[in-house]
C-alpha cells in the first residue's frame, strides 16, 4: 500500500521517524509538518499514530468518547475523560467567564504599562526575560492575590513539569526516570503551595480565583479540595509559560516580518487579528496526545482500541486545505482565528480569552511605545521543549520610547 506521497507506508514511517530525530526538526518543525500532512496516520518509532491534517485533527477533537486522553503520572483534570472531566470543567469554568476576564482588563493594562516604563529608556532588552515572563506572572499573582515574588517558585515547578509534559514522544518517552520524578515532584510541590492558599481562603474569602474555585457549585456539587488543588496547578501552567512563550513567538514573527510590524504600529486596529495570525503561524501548543477508547477510523486509517495518537495542532494550522499560502505570516488573513493553538472542543484551553487579552495588550503597548523596535545582536535561543514551542531569549532594541 502506498501513501499520498507515493511511498510505501513502511518506508514513509521510517523516513519520518528519521526526520523527527534531527536537530533541525526540533528547532524548526514546520518544513517537516508538510511531510506529516502528506502521510496521515503515519506510525512513529514509539508506536504513536500521527495526525496533522486539519480535518483529521478536528475529527479526533470532536469525538472525546472515541479519542480519550492519555494519562500522566500525577493528578490533572485536563487529562480526564467524560463524565468526570465534564463535571470538573463546568465547575472550574465559572472562574473564566467572559465577564470575569473583562474585569481584569484595566489591571492588565496597568501591569503592561509598568513593565514597559521599566525598560523604555534602556533602548534594548531581552523581550522574553525582561517582559514576556513577567507579564503573565504578574497577572497570575493578581488572580491568586499572592506576592509576585512567588513566581520564582512557580517557574521552577513548571520547568520541572515541562521536562516530561513539554515534549512530543515521537521517538518514545526519552525523559529519564529522574525527569519524570522531577515532574511529579514539581506538581506535588505546586499542590502543597496551593493547599496552603486554600486553607487560608477557607476562612477568609476574597475576589481571587482560589476563593472562586472554593465557592464554585452546581446544585449540591462542588469541587473537592484535591480537585481545587490540581485545577490550580493546571491553571498556573497554562497561564504562565504558555502565555510567555506566545508573547515571544508573536514578536519573533513580527520582527522577522518588519513590514507587518510597521503596519501594526501605524494602525493599532490590526492588533487582534495579528495576535490570531501569530497563534496560527507559530503557536505555543504544537501537539496533543490522545488514545483510542474503542476501535476508530480517521480518514482511511483504521485503528484498534488503545492506539496512542499524537495530533499535531501546529501542522493543522499550516494545512493548505484550510489556510491559503499557510507558510506566509499574513496579518490580514481572514480565517486566522480558525487556528487550533488553544485546542478545540471539551479540552479547549479554559484561559484562552485571558491569554488573548494579555497578548493583545502586550502587542499594542510594545509596538506603539518602543519606536523602531527591531531584532538586536545576540543569540535567539529556542526553548528545549518541542511540544510547547517558544524562545528562551529574544534580544531586541529600539530608537526611542513614545
Amino acid at each position: 500500500m502506498t501513501t499520498d506521497g507515493g511511498e510505501t507506508i513502511g518506508s514513509a514511517d521510517r523516513r519520518l521517524g528519521e526526520l523527527v530525530a534531527t536537530e533541525a526538526f526540533r528547532h524548526n518543525p514546520y518544513a517537516g509538518y508538510h511531510e506529516f500532512l502528506a502521510h496521515p496516520g503515519w506510525e512513529t518509532p514509539s508506536g504513536y499514530r500521527v495526525f496533522s491534517r486539519y480535518e483529521d485533527v478536528m475529527t479526533i477533537l470532536r469525538q472525546p468518547a472515541i479519542f480519550g486522553q492519555e494519562g500522566i503520572p500525577y493528578p490533572n483534570f485536563h487529562v480526564l475523560n467524560p463524565p468526570e472531566h465534564t463535571r470538573l470543567r463546568k465547575l472550574v469554568a465559572t472562574a473564566f467567564t467572559p465577564r470575569a476576564v473583562a474585569r481584569q482588563r484595566e489591571s492588565i493594562i496597568a501591569v503592561v504599562d509598568e513593565l514597559v516604563d521599566r525598560i523604555a529608556d534602556e533602548g534594548e532588552m531581552d523581550l522574553v526575560k525582561d517582559f514576556a515572563l513577567h507579564l503573565p506572572a504578574r497577572v497570575t499573582a493578581d488572580m491568586l492575590d499572592v506576592p509576585v515574588e512567588d513566581a520564582q517558585e512557580w517557574h521552577r515547578w513548571l520547568y520541572a513539569i515541562g521536562g516530561f509534559r513539554g515534549k512530543v514522544w515521537y521517538l518514545g518517552v526519552d525523559a529519564t526516570e529522574q525527569e519524570q520524578l522531577a515532574a511529579k515532584e514539581g506538581a506535588t510541590q505546586a499542590a502543597e503551595y496551593f493547599g496552603e492558599l486554600i486553607a487560608k481562603r477557607a476562612s477568609t474569602r476574597g475576589n481571587d480565583i482560589v476563593s472562586a474555585l472554593i465557592a464554585a457549585r452546581e446544585g449540591e456539587d462542588q469541587l473537592s479540595e484535591e480537585e481545587v488543588l490540581f485545577s490550580l496547578v493546571l491553571i498556573l501552567g497554562a497561564g504562565l509559560h504558555t502565555t510567555a512563550n506566545q508573547i515571544g513567538n508573536t514578536f519573533r514573527a513580527l520582527l522577522e516580518h518588519p513590514g507587518s510590524l510597521d503596519r501594526v504600529v501605524a494602525d493599532q486596529s490590526l492588533v487582534p487579528n495579528t495576535v490570531e495570525e501569530a497563534l496560527r503561524y507559530d503557536g505555543t501548543l504544537q501537539a496533543e496526545y490522545r488514545v483510542t477508547r474503542t476501535a476508530a477510523l480517521v480518514g482511511e486509517v483504521a485503528m484498534p482500541a488503545d492506539t496512542p495518537i499524537i495530533i499535531v495542532n501546529a501542522a493543522a494550522n499550516r494545512d493548505p486545505a484550510v489556510f491559503e499560502n499557510p507558510d506566509a505570516f499574513d496579518i490580514d488573513r481572514g480565517n486566522a482565528g480558525q487556528h487550533l493553538t488553544f485546542g478545540w472542543g471539551i479540552h479547549r484551553c479554559l484561559g484562552a480569552q485571558l491569554a488573548r487579552l494579555e497578548l493583545q495588550l502586550a502587542t499594542a503597548a510594545l509596538s506603539s511605545r518602543l519606536r523602531g523596535l527591531r531584532l538586536a545582536e545576540g543569540q535567539l535561543v529556542q526553548h528545549p521543549y518541542d511540544r510547547w514551542r517558544g524562545v528562551l531569549t529574544l534580544p531586541v532594541s529600539w530608537d526611542e520610547a513614545a
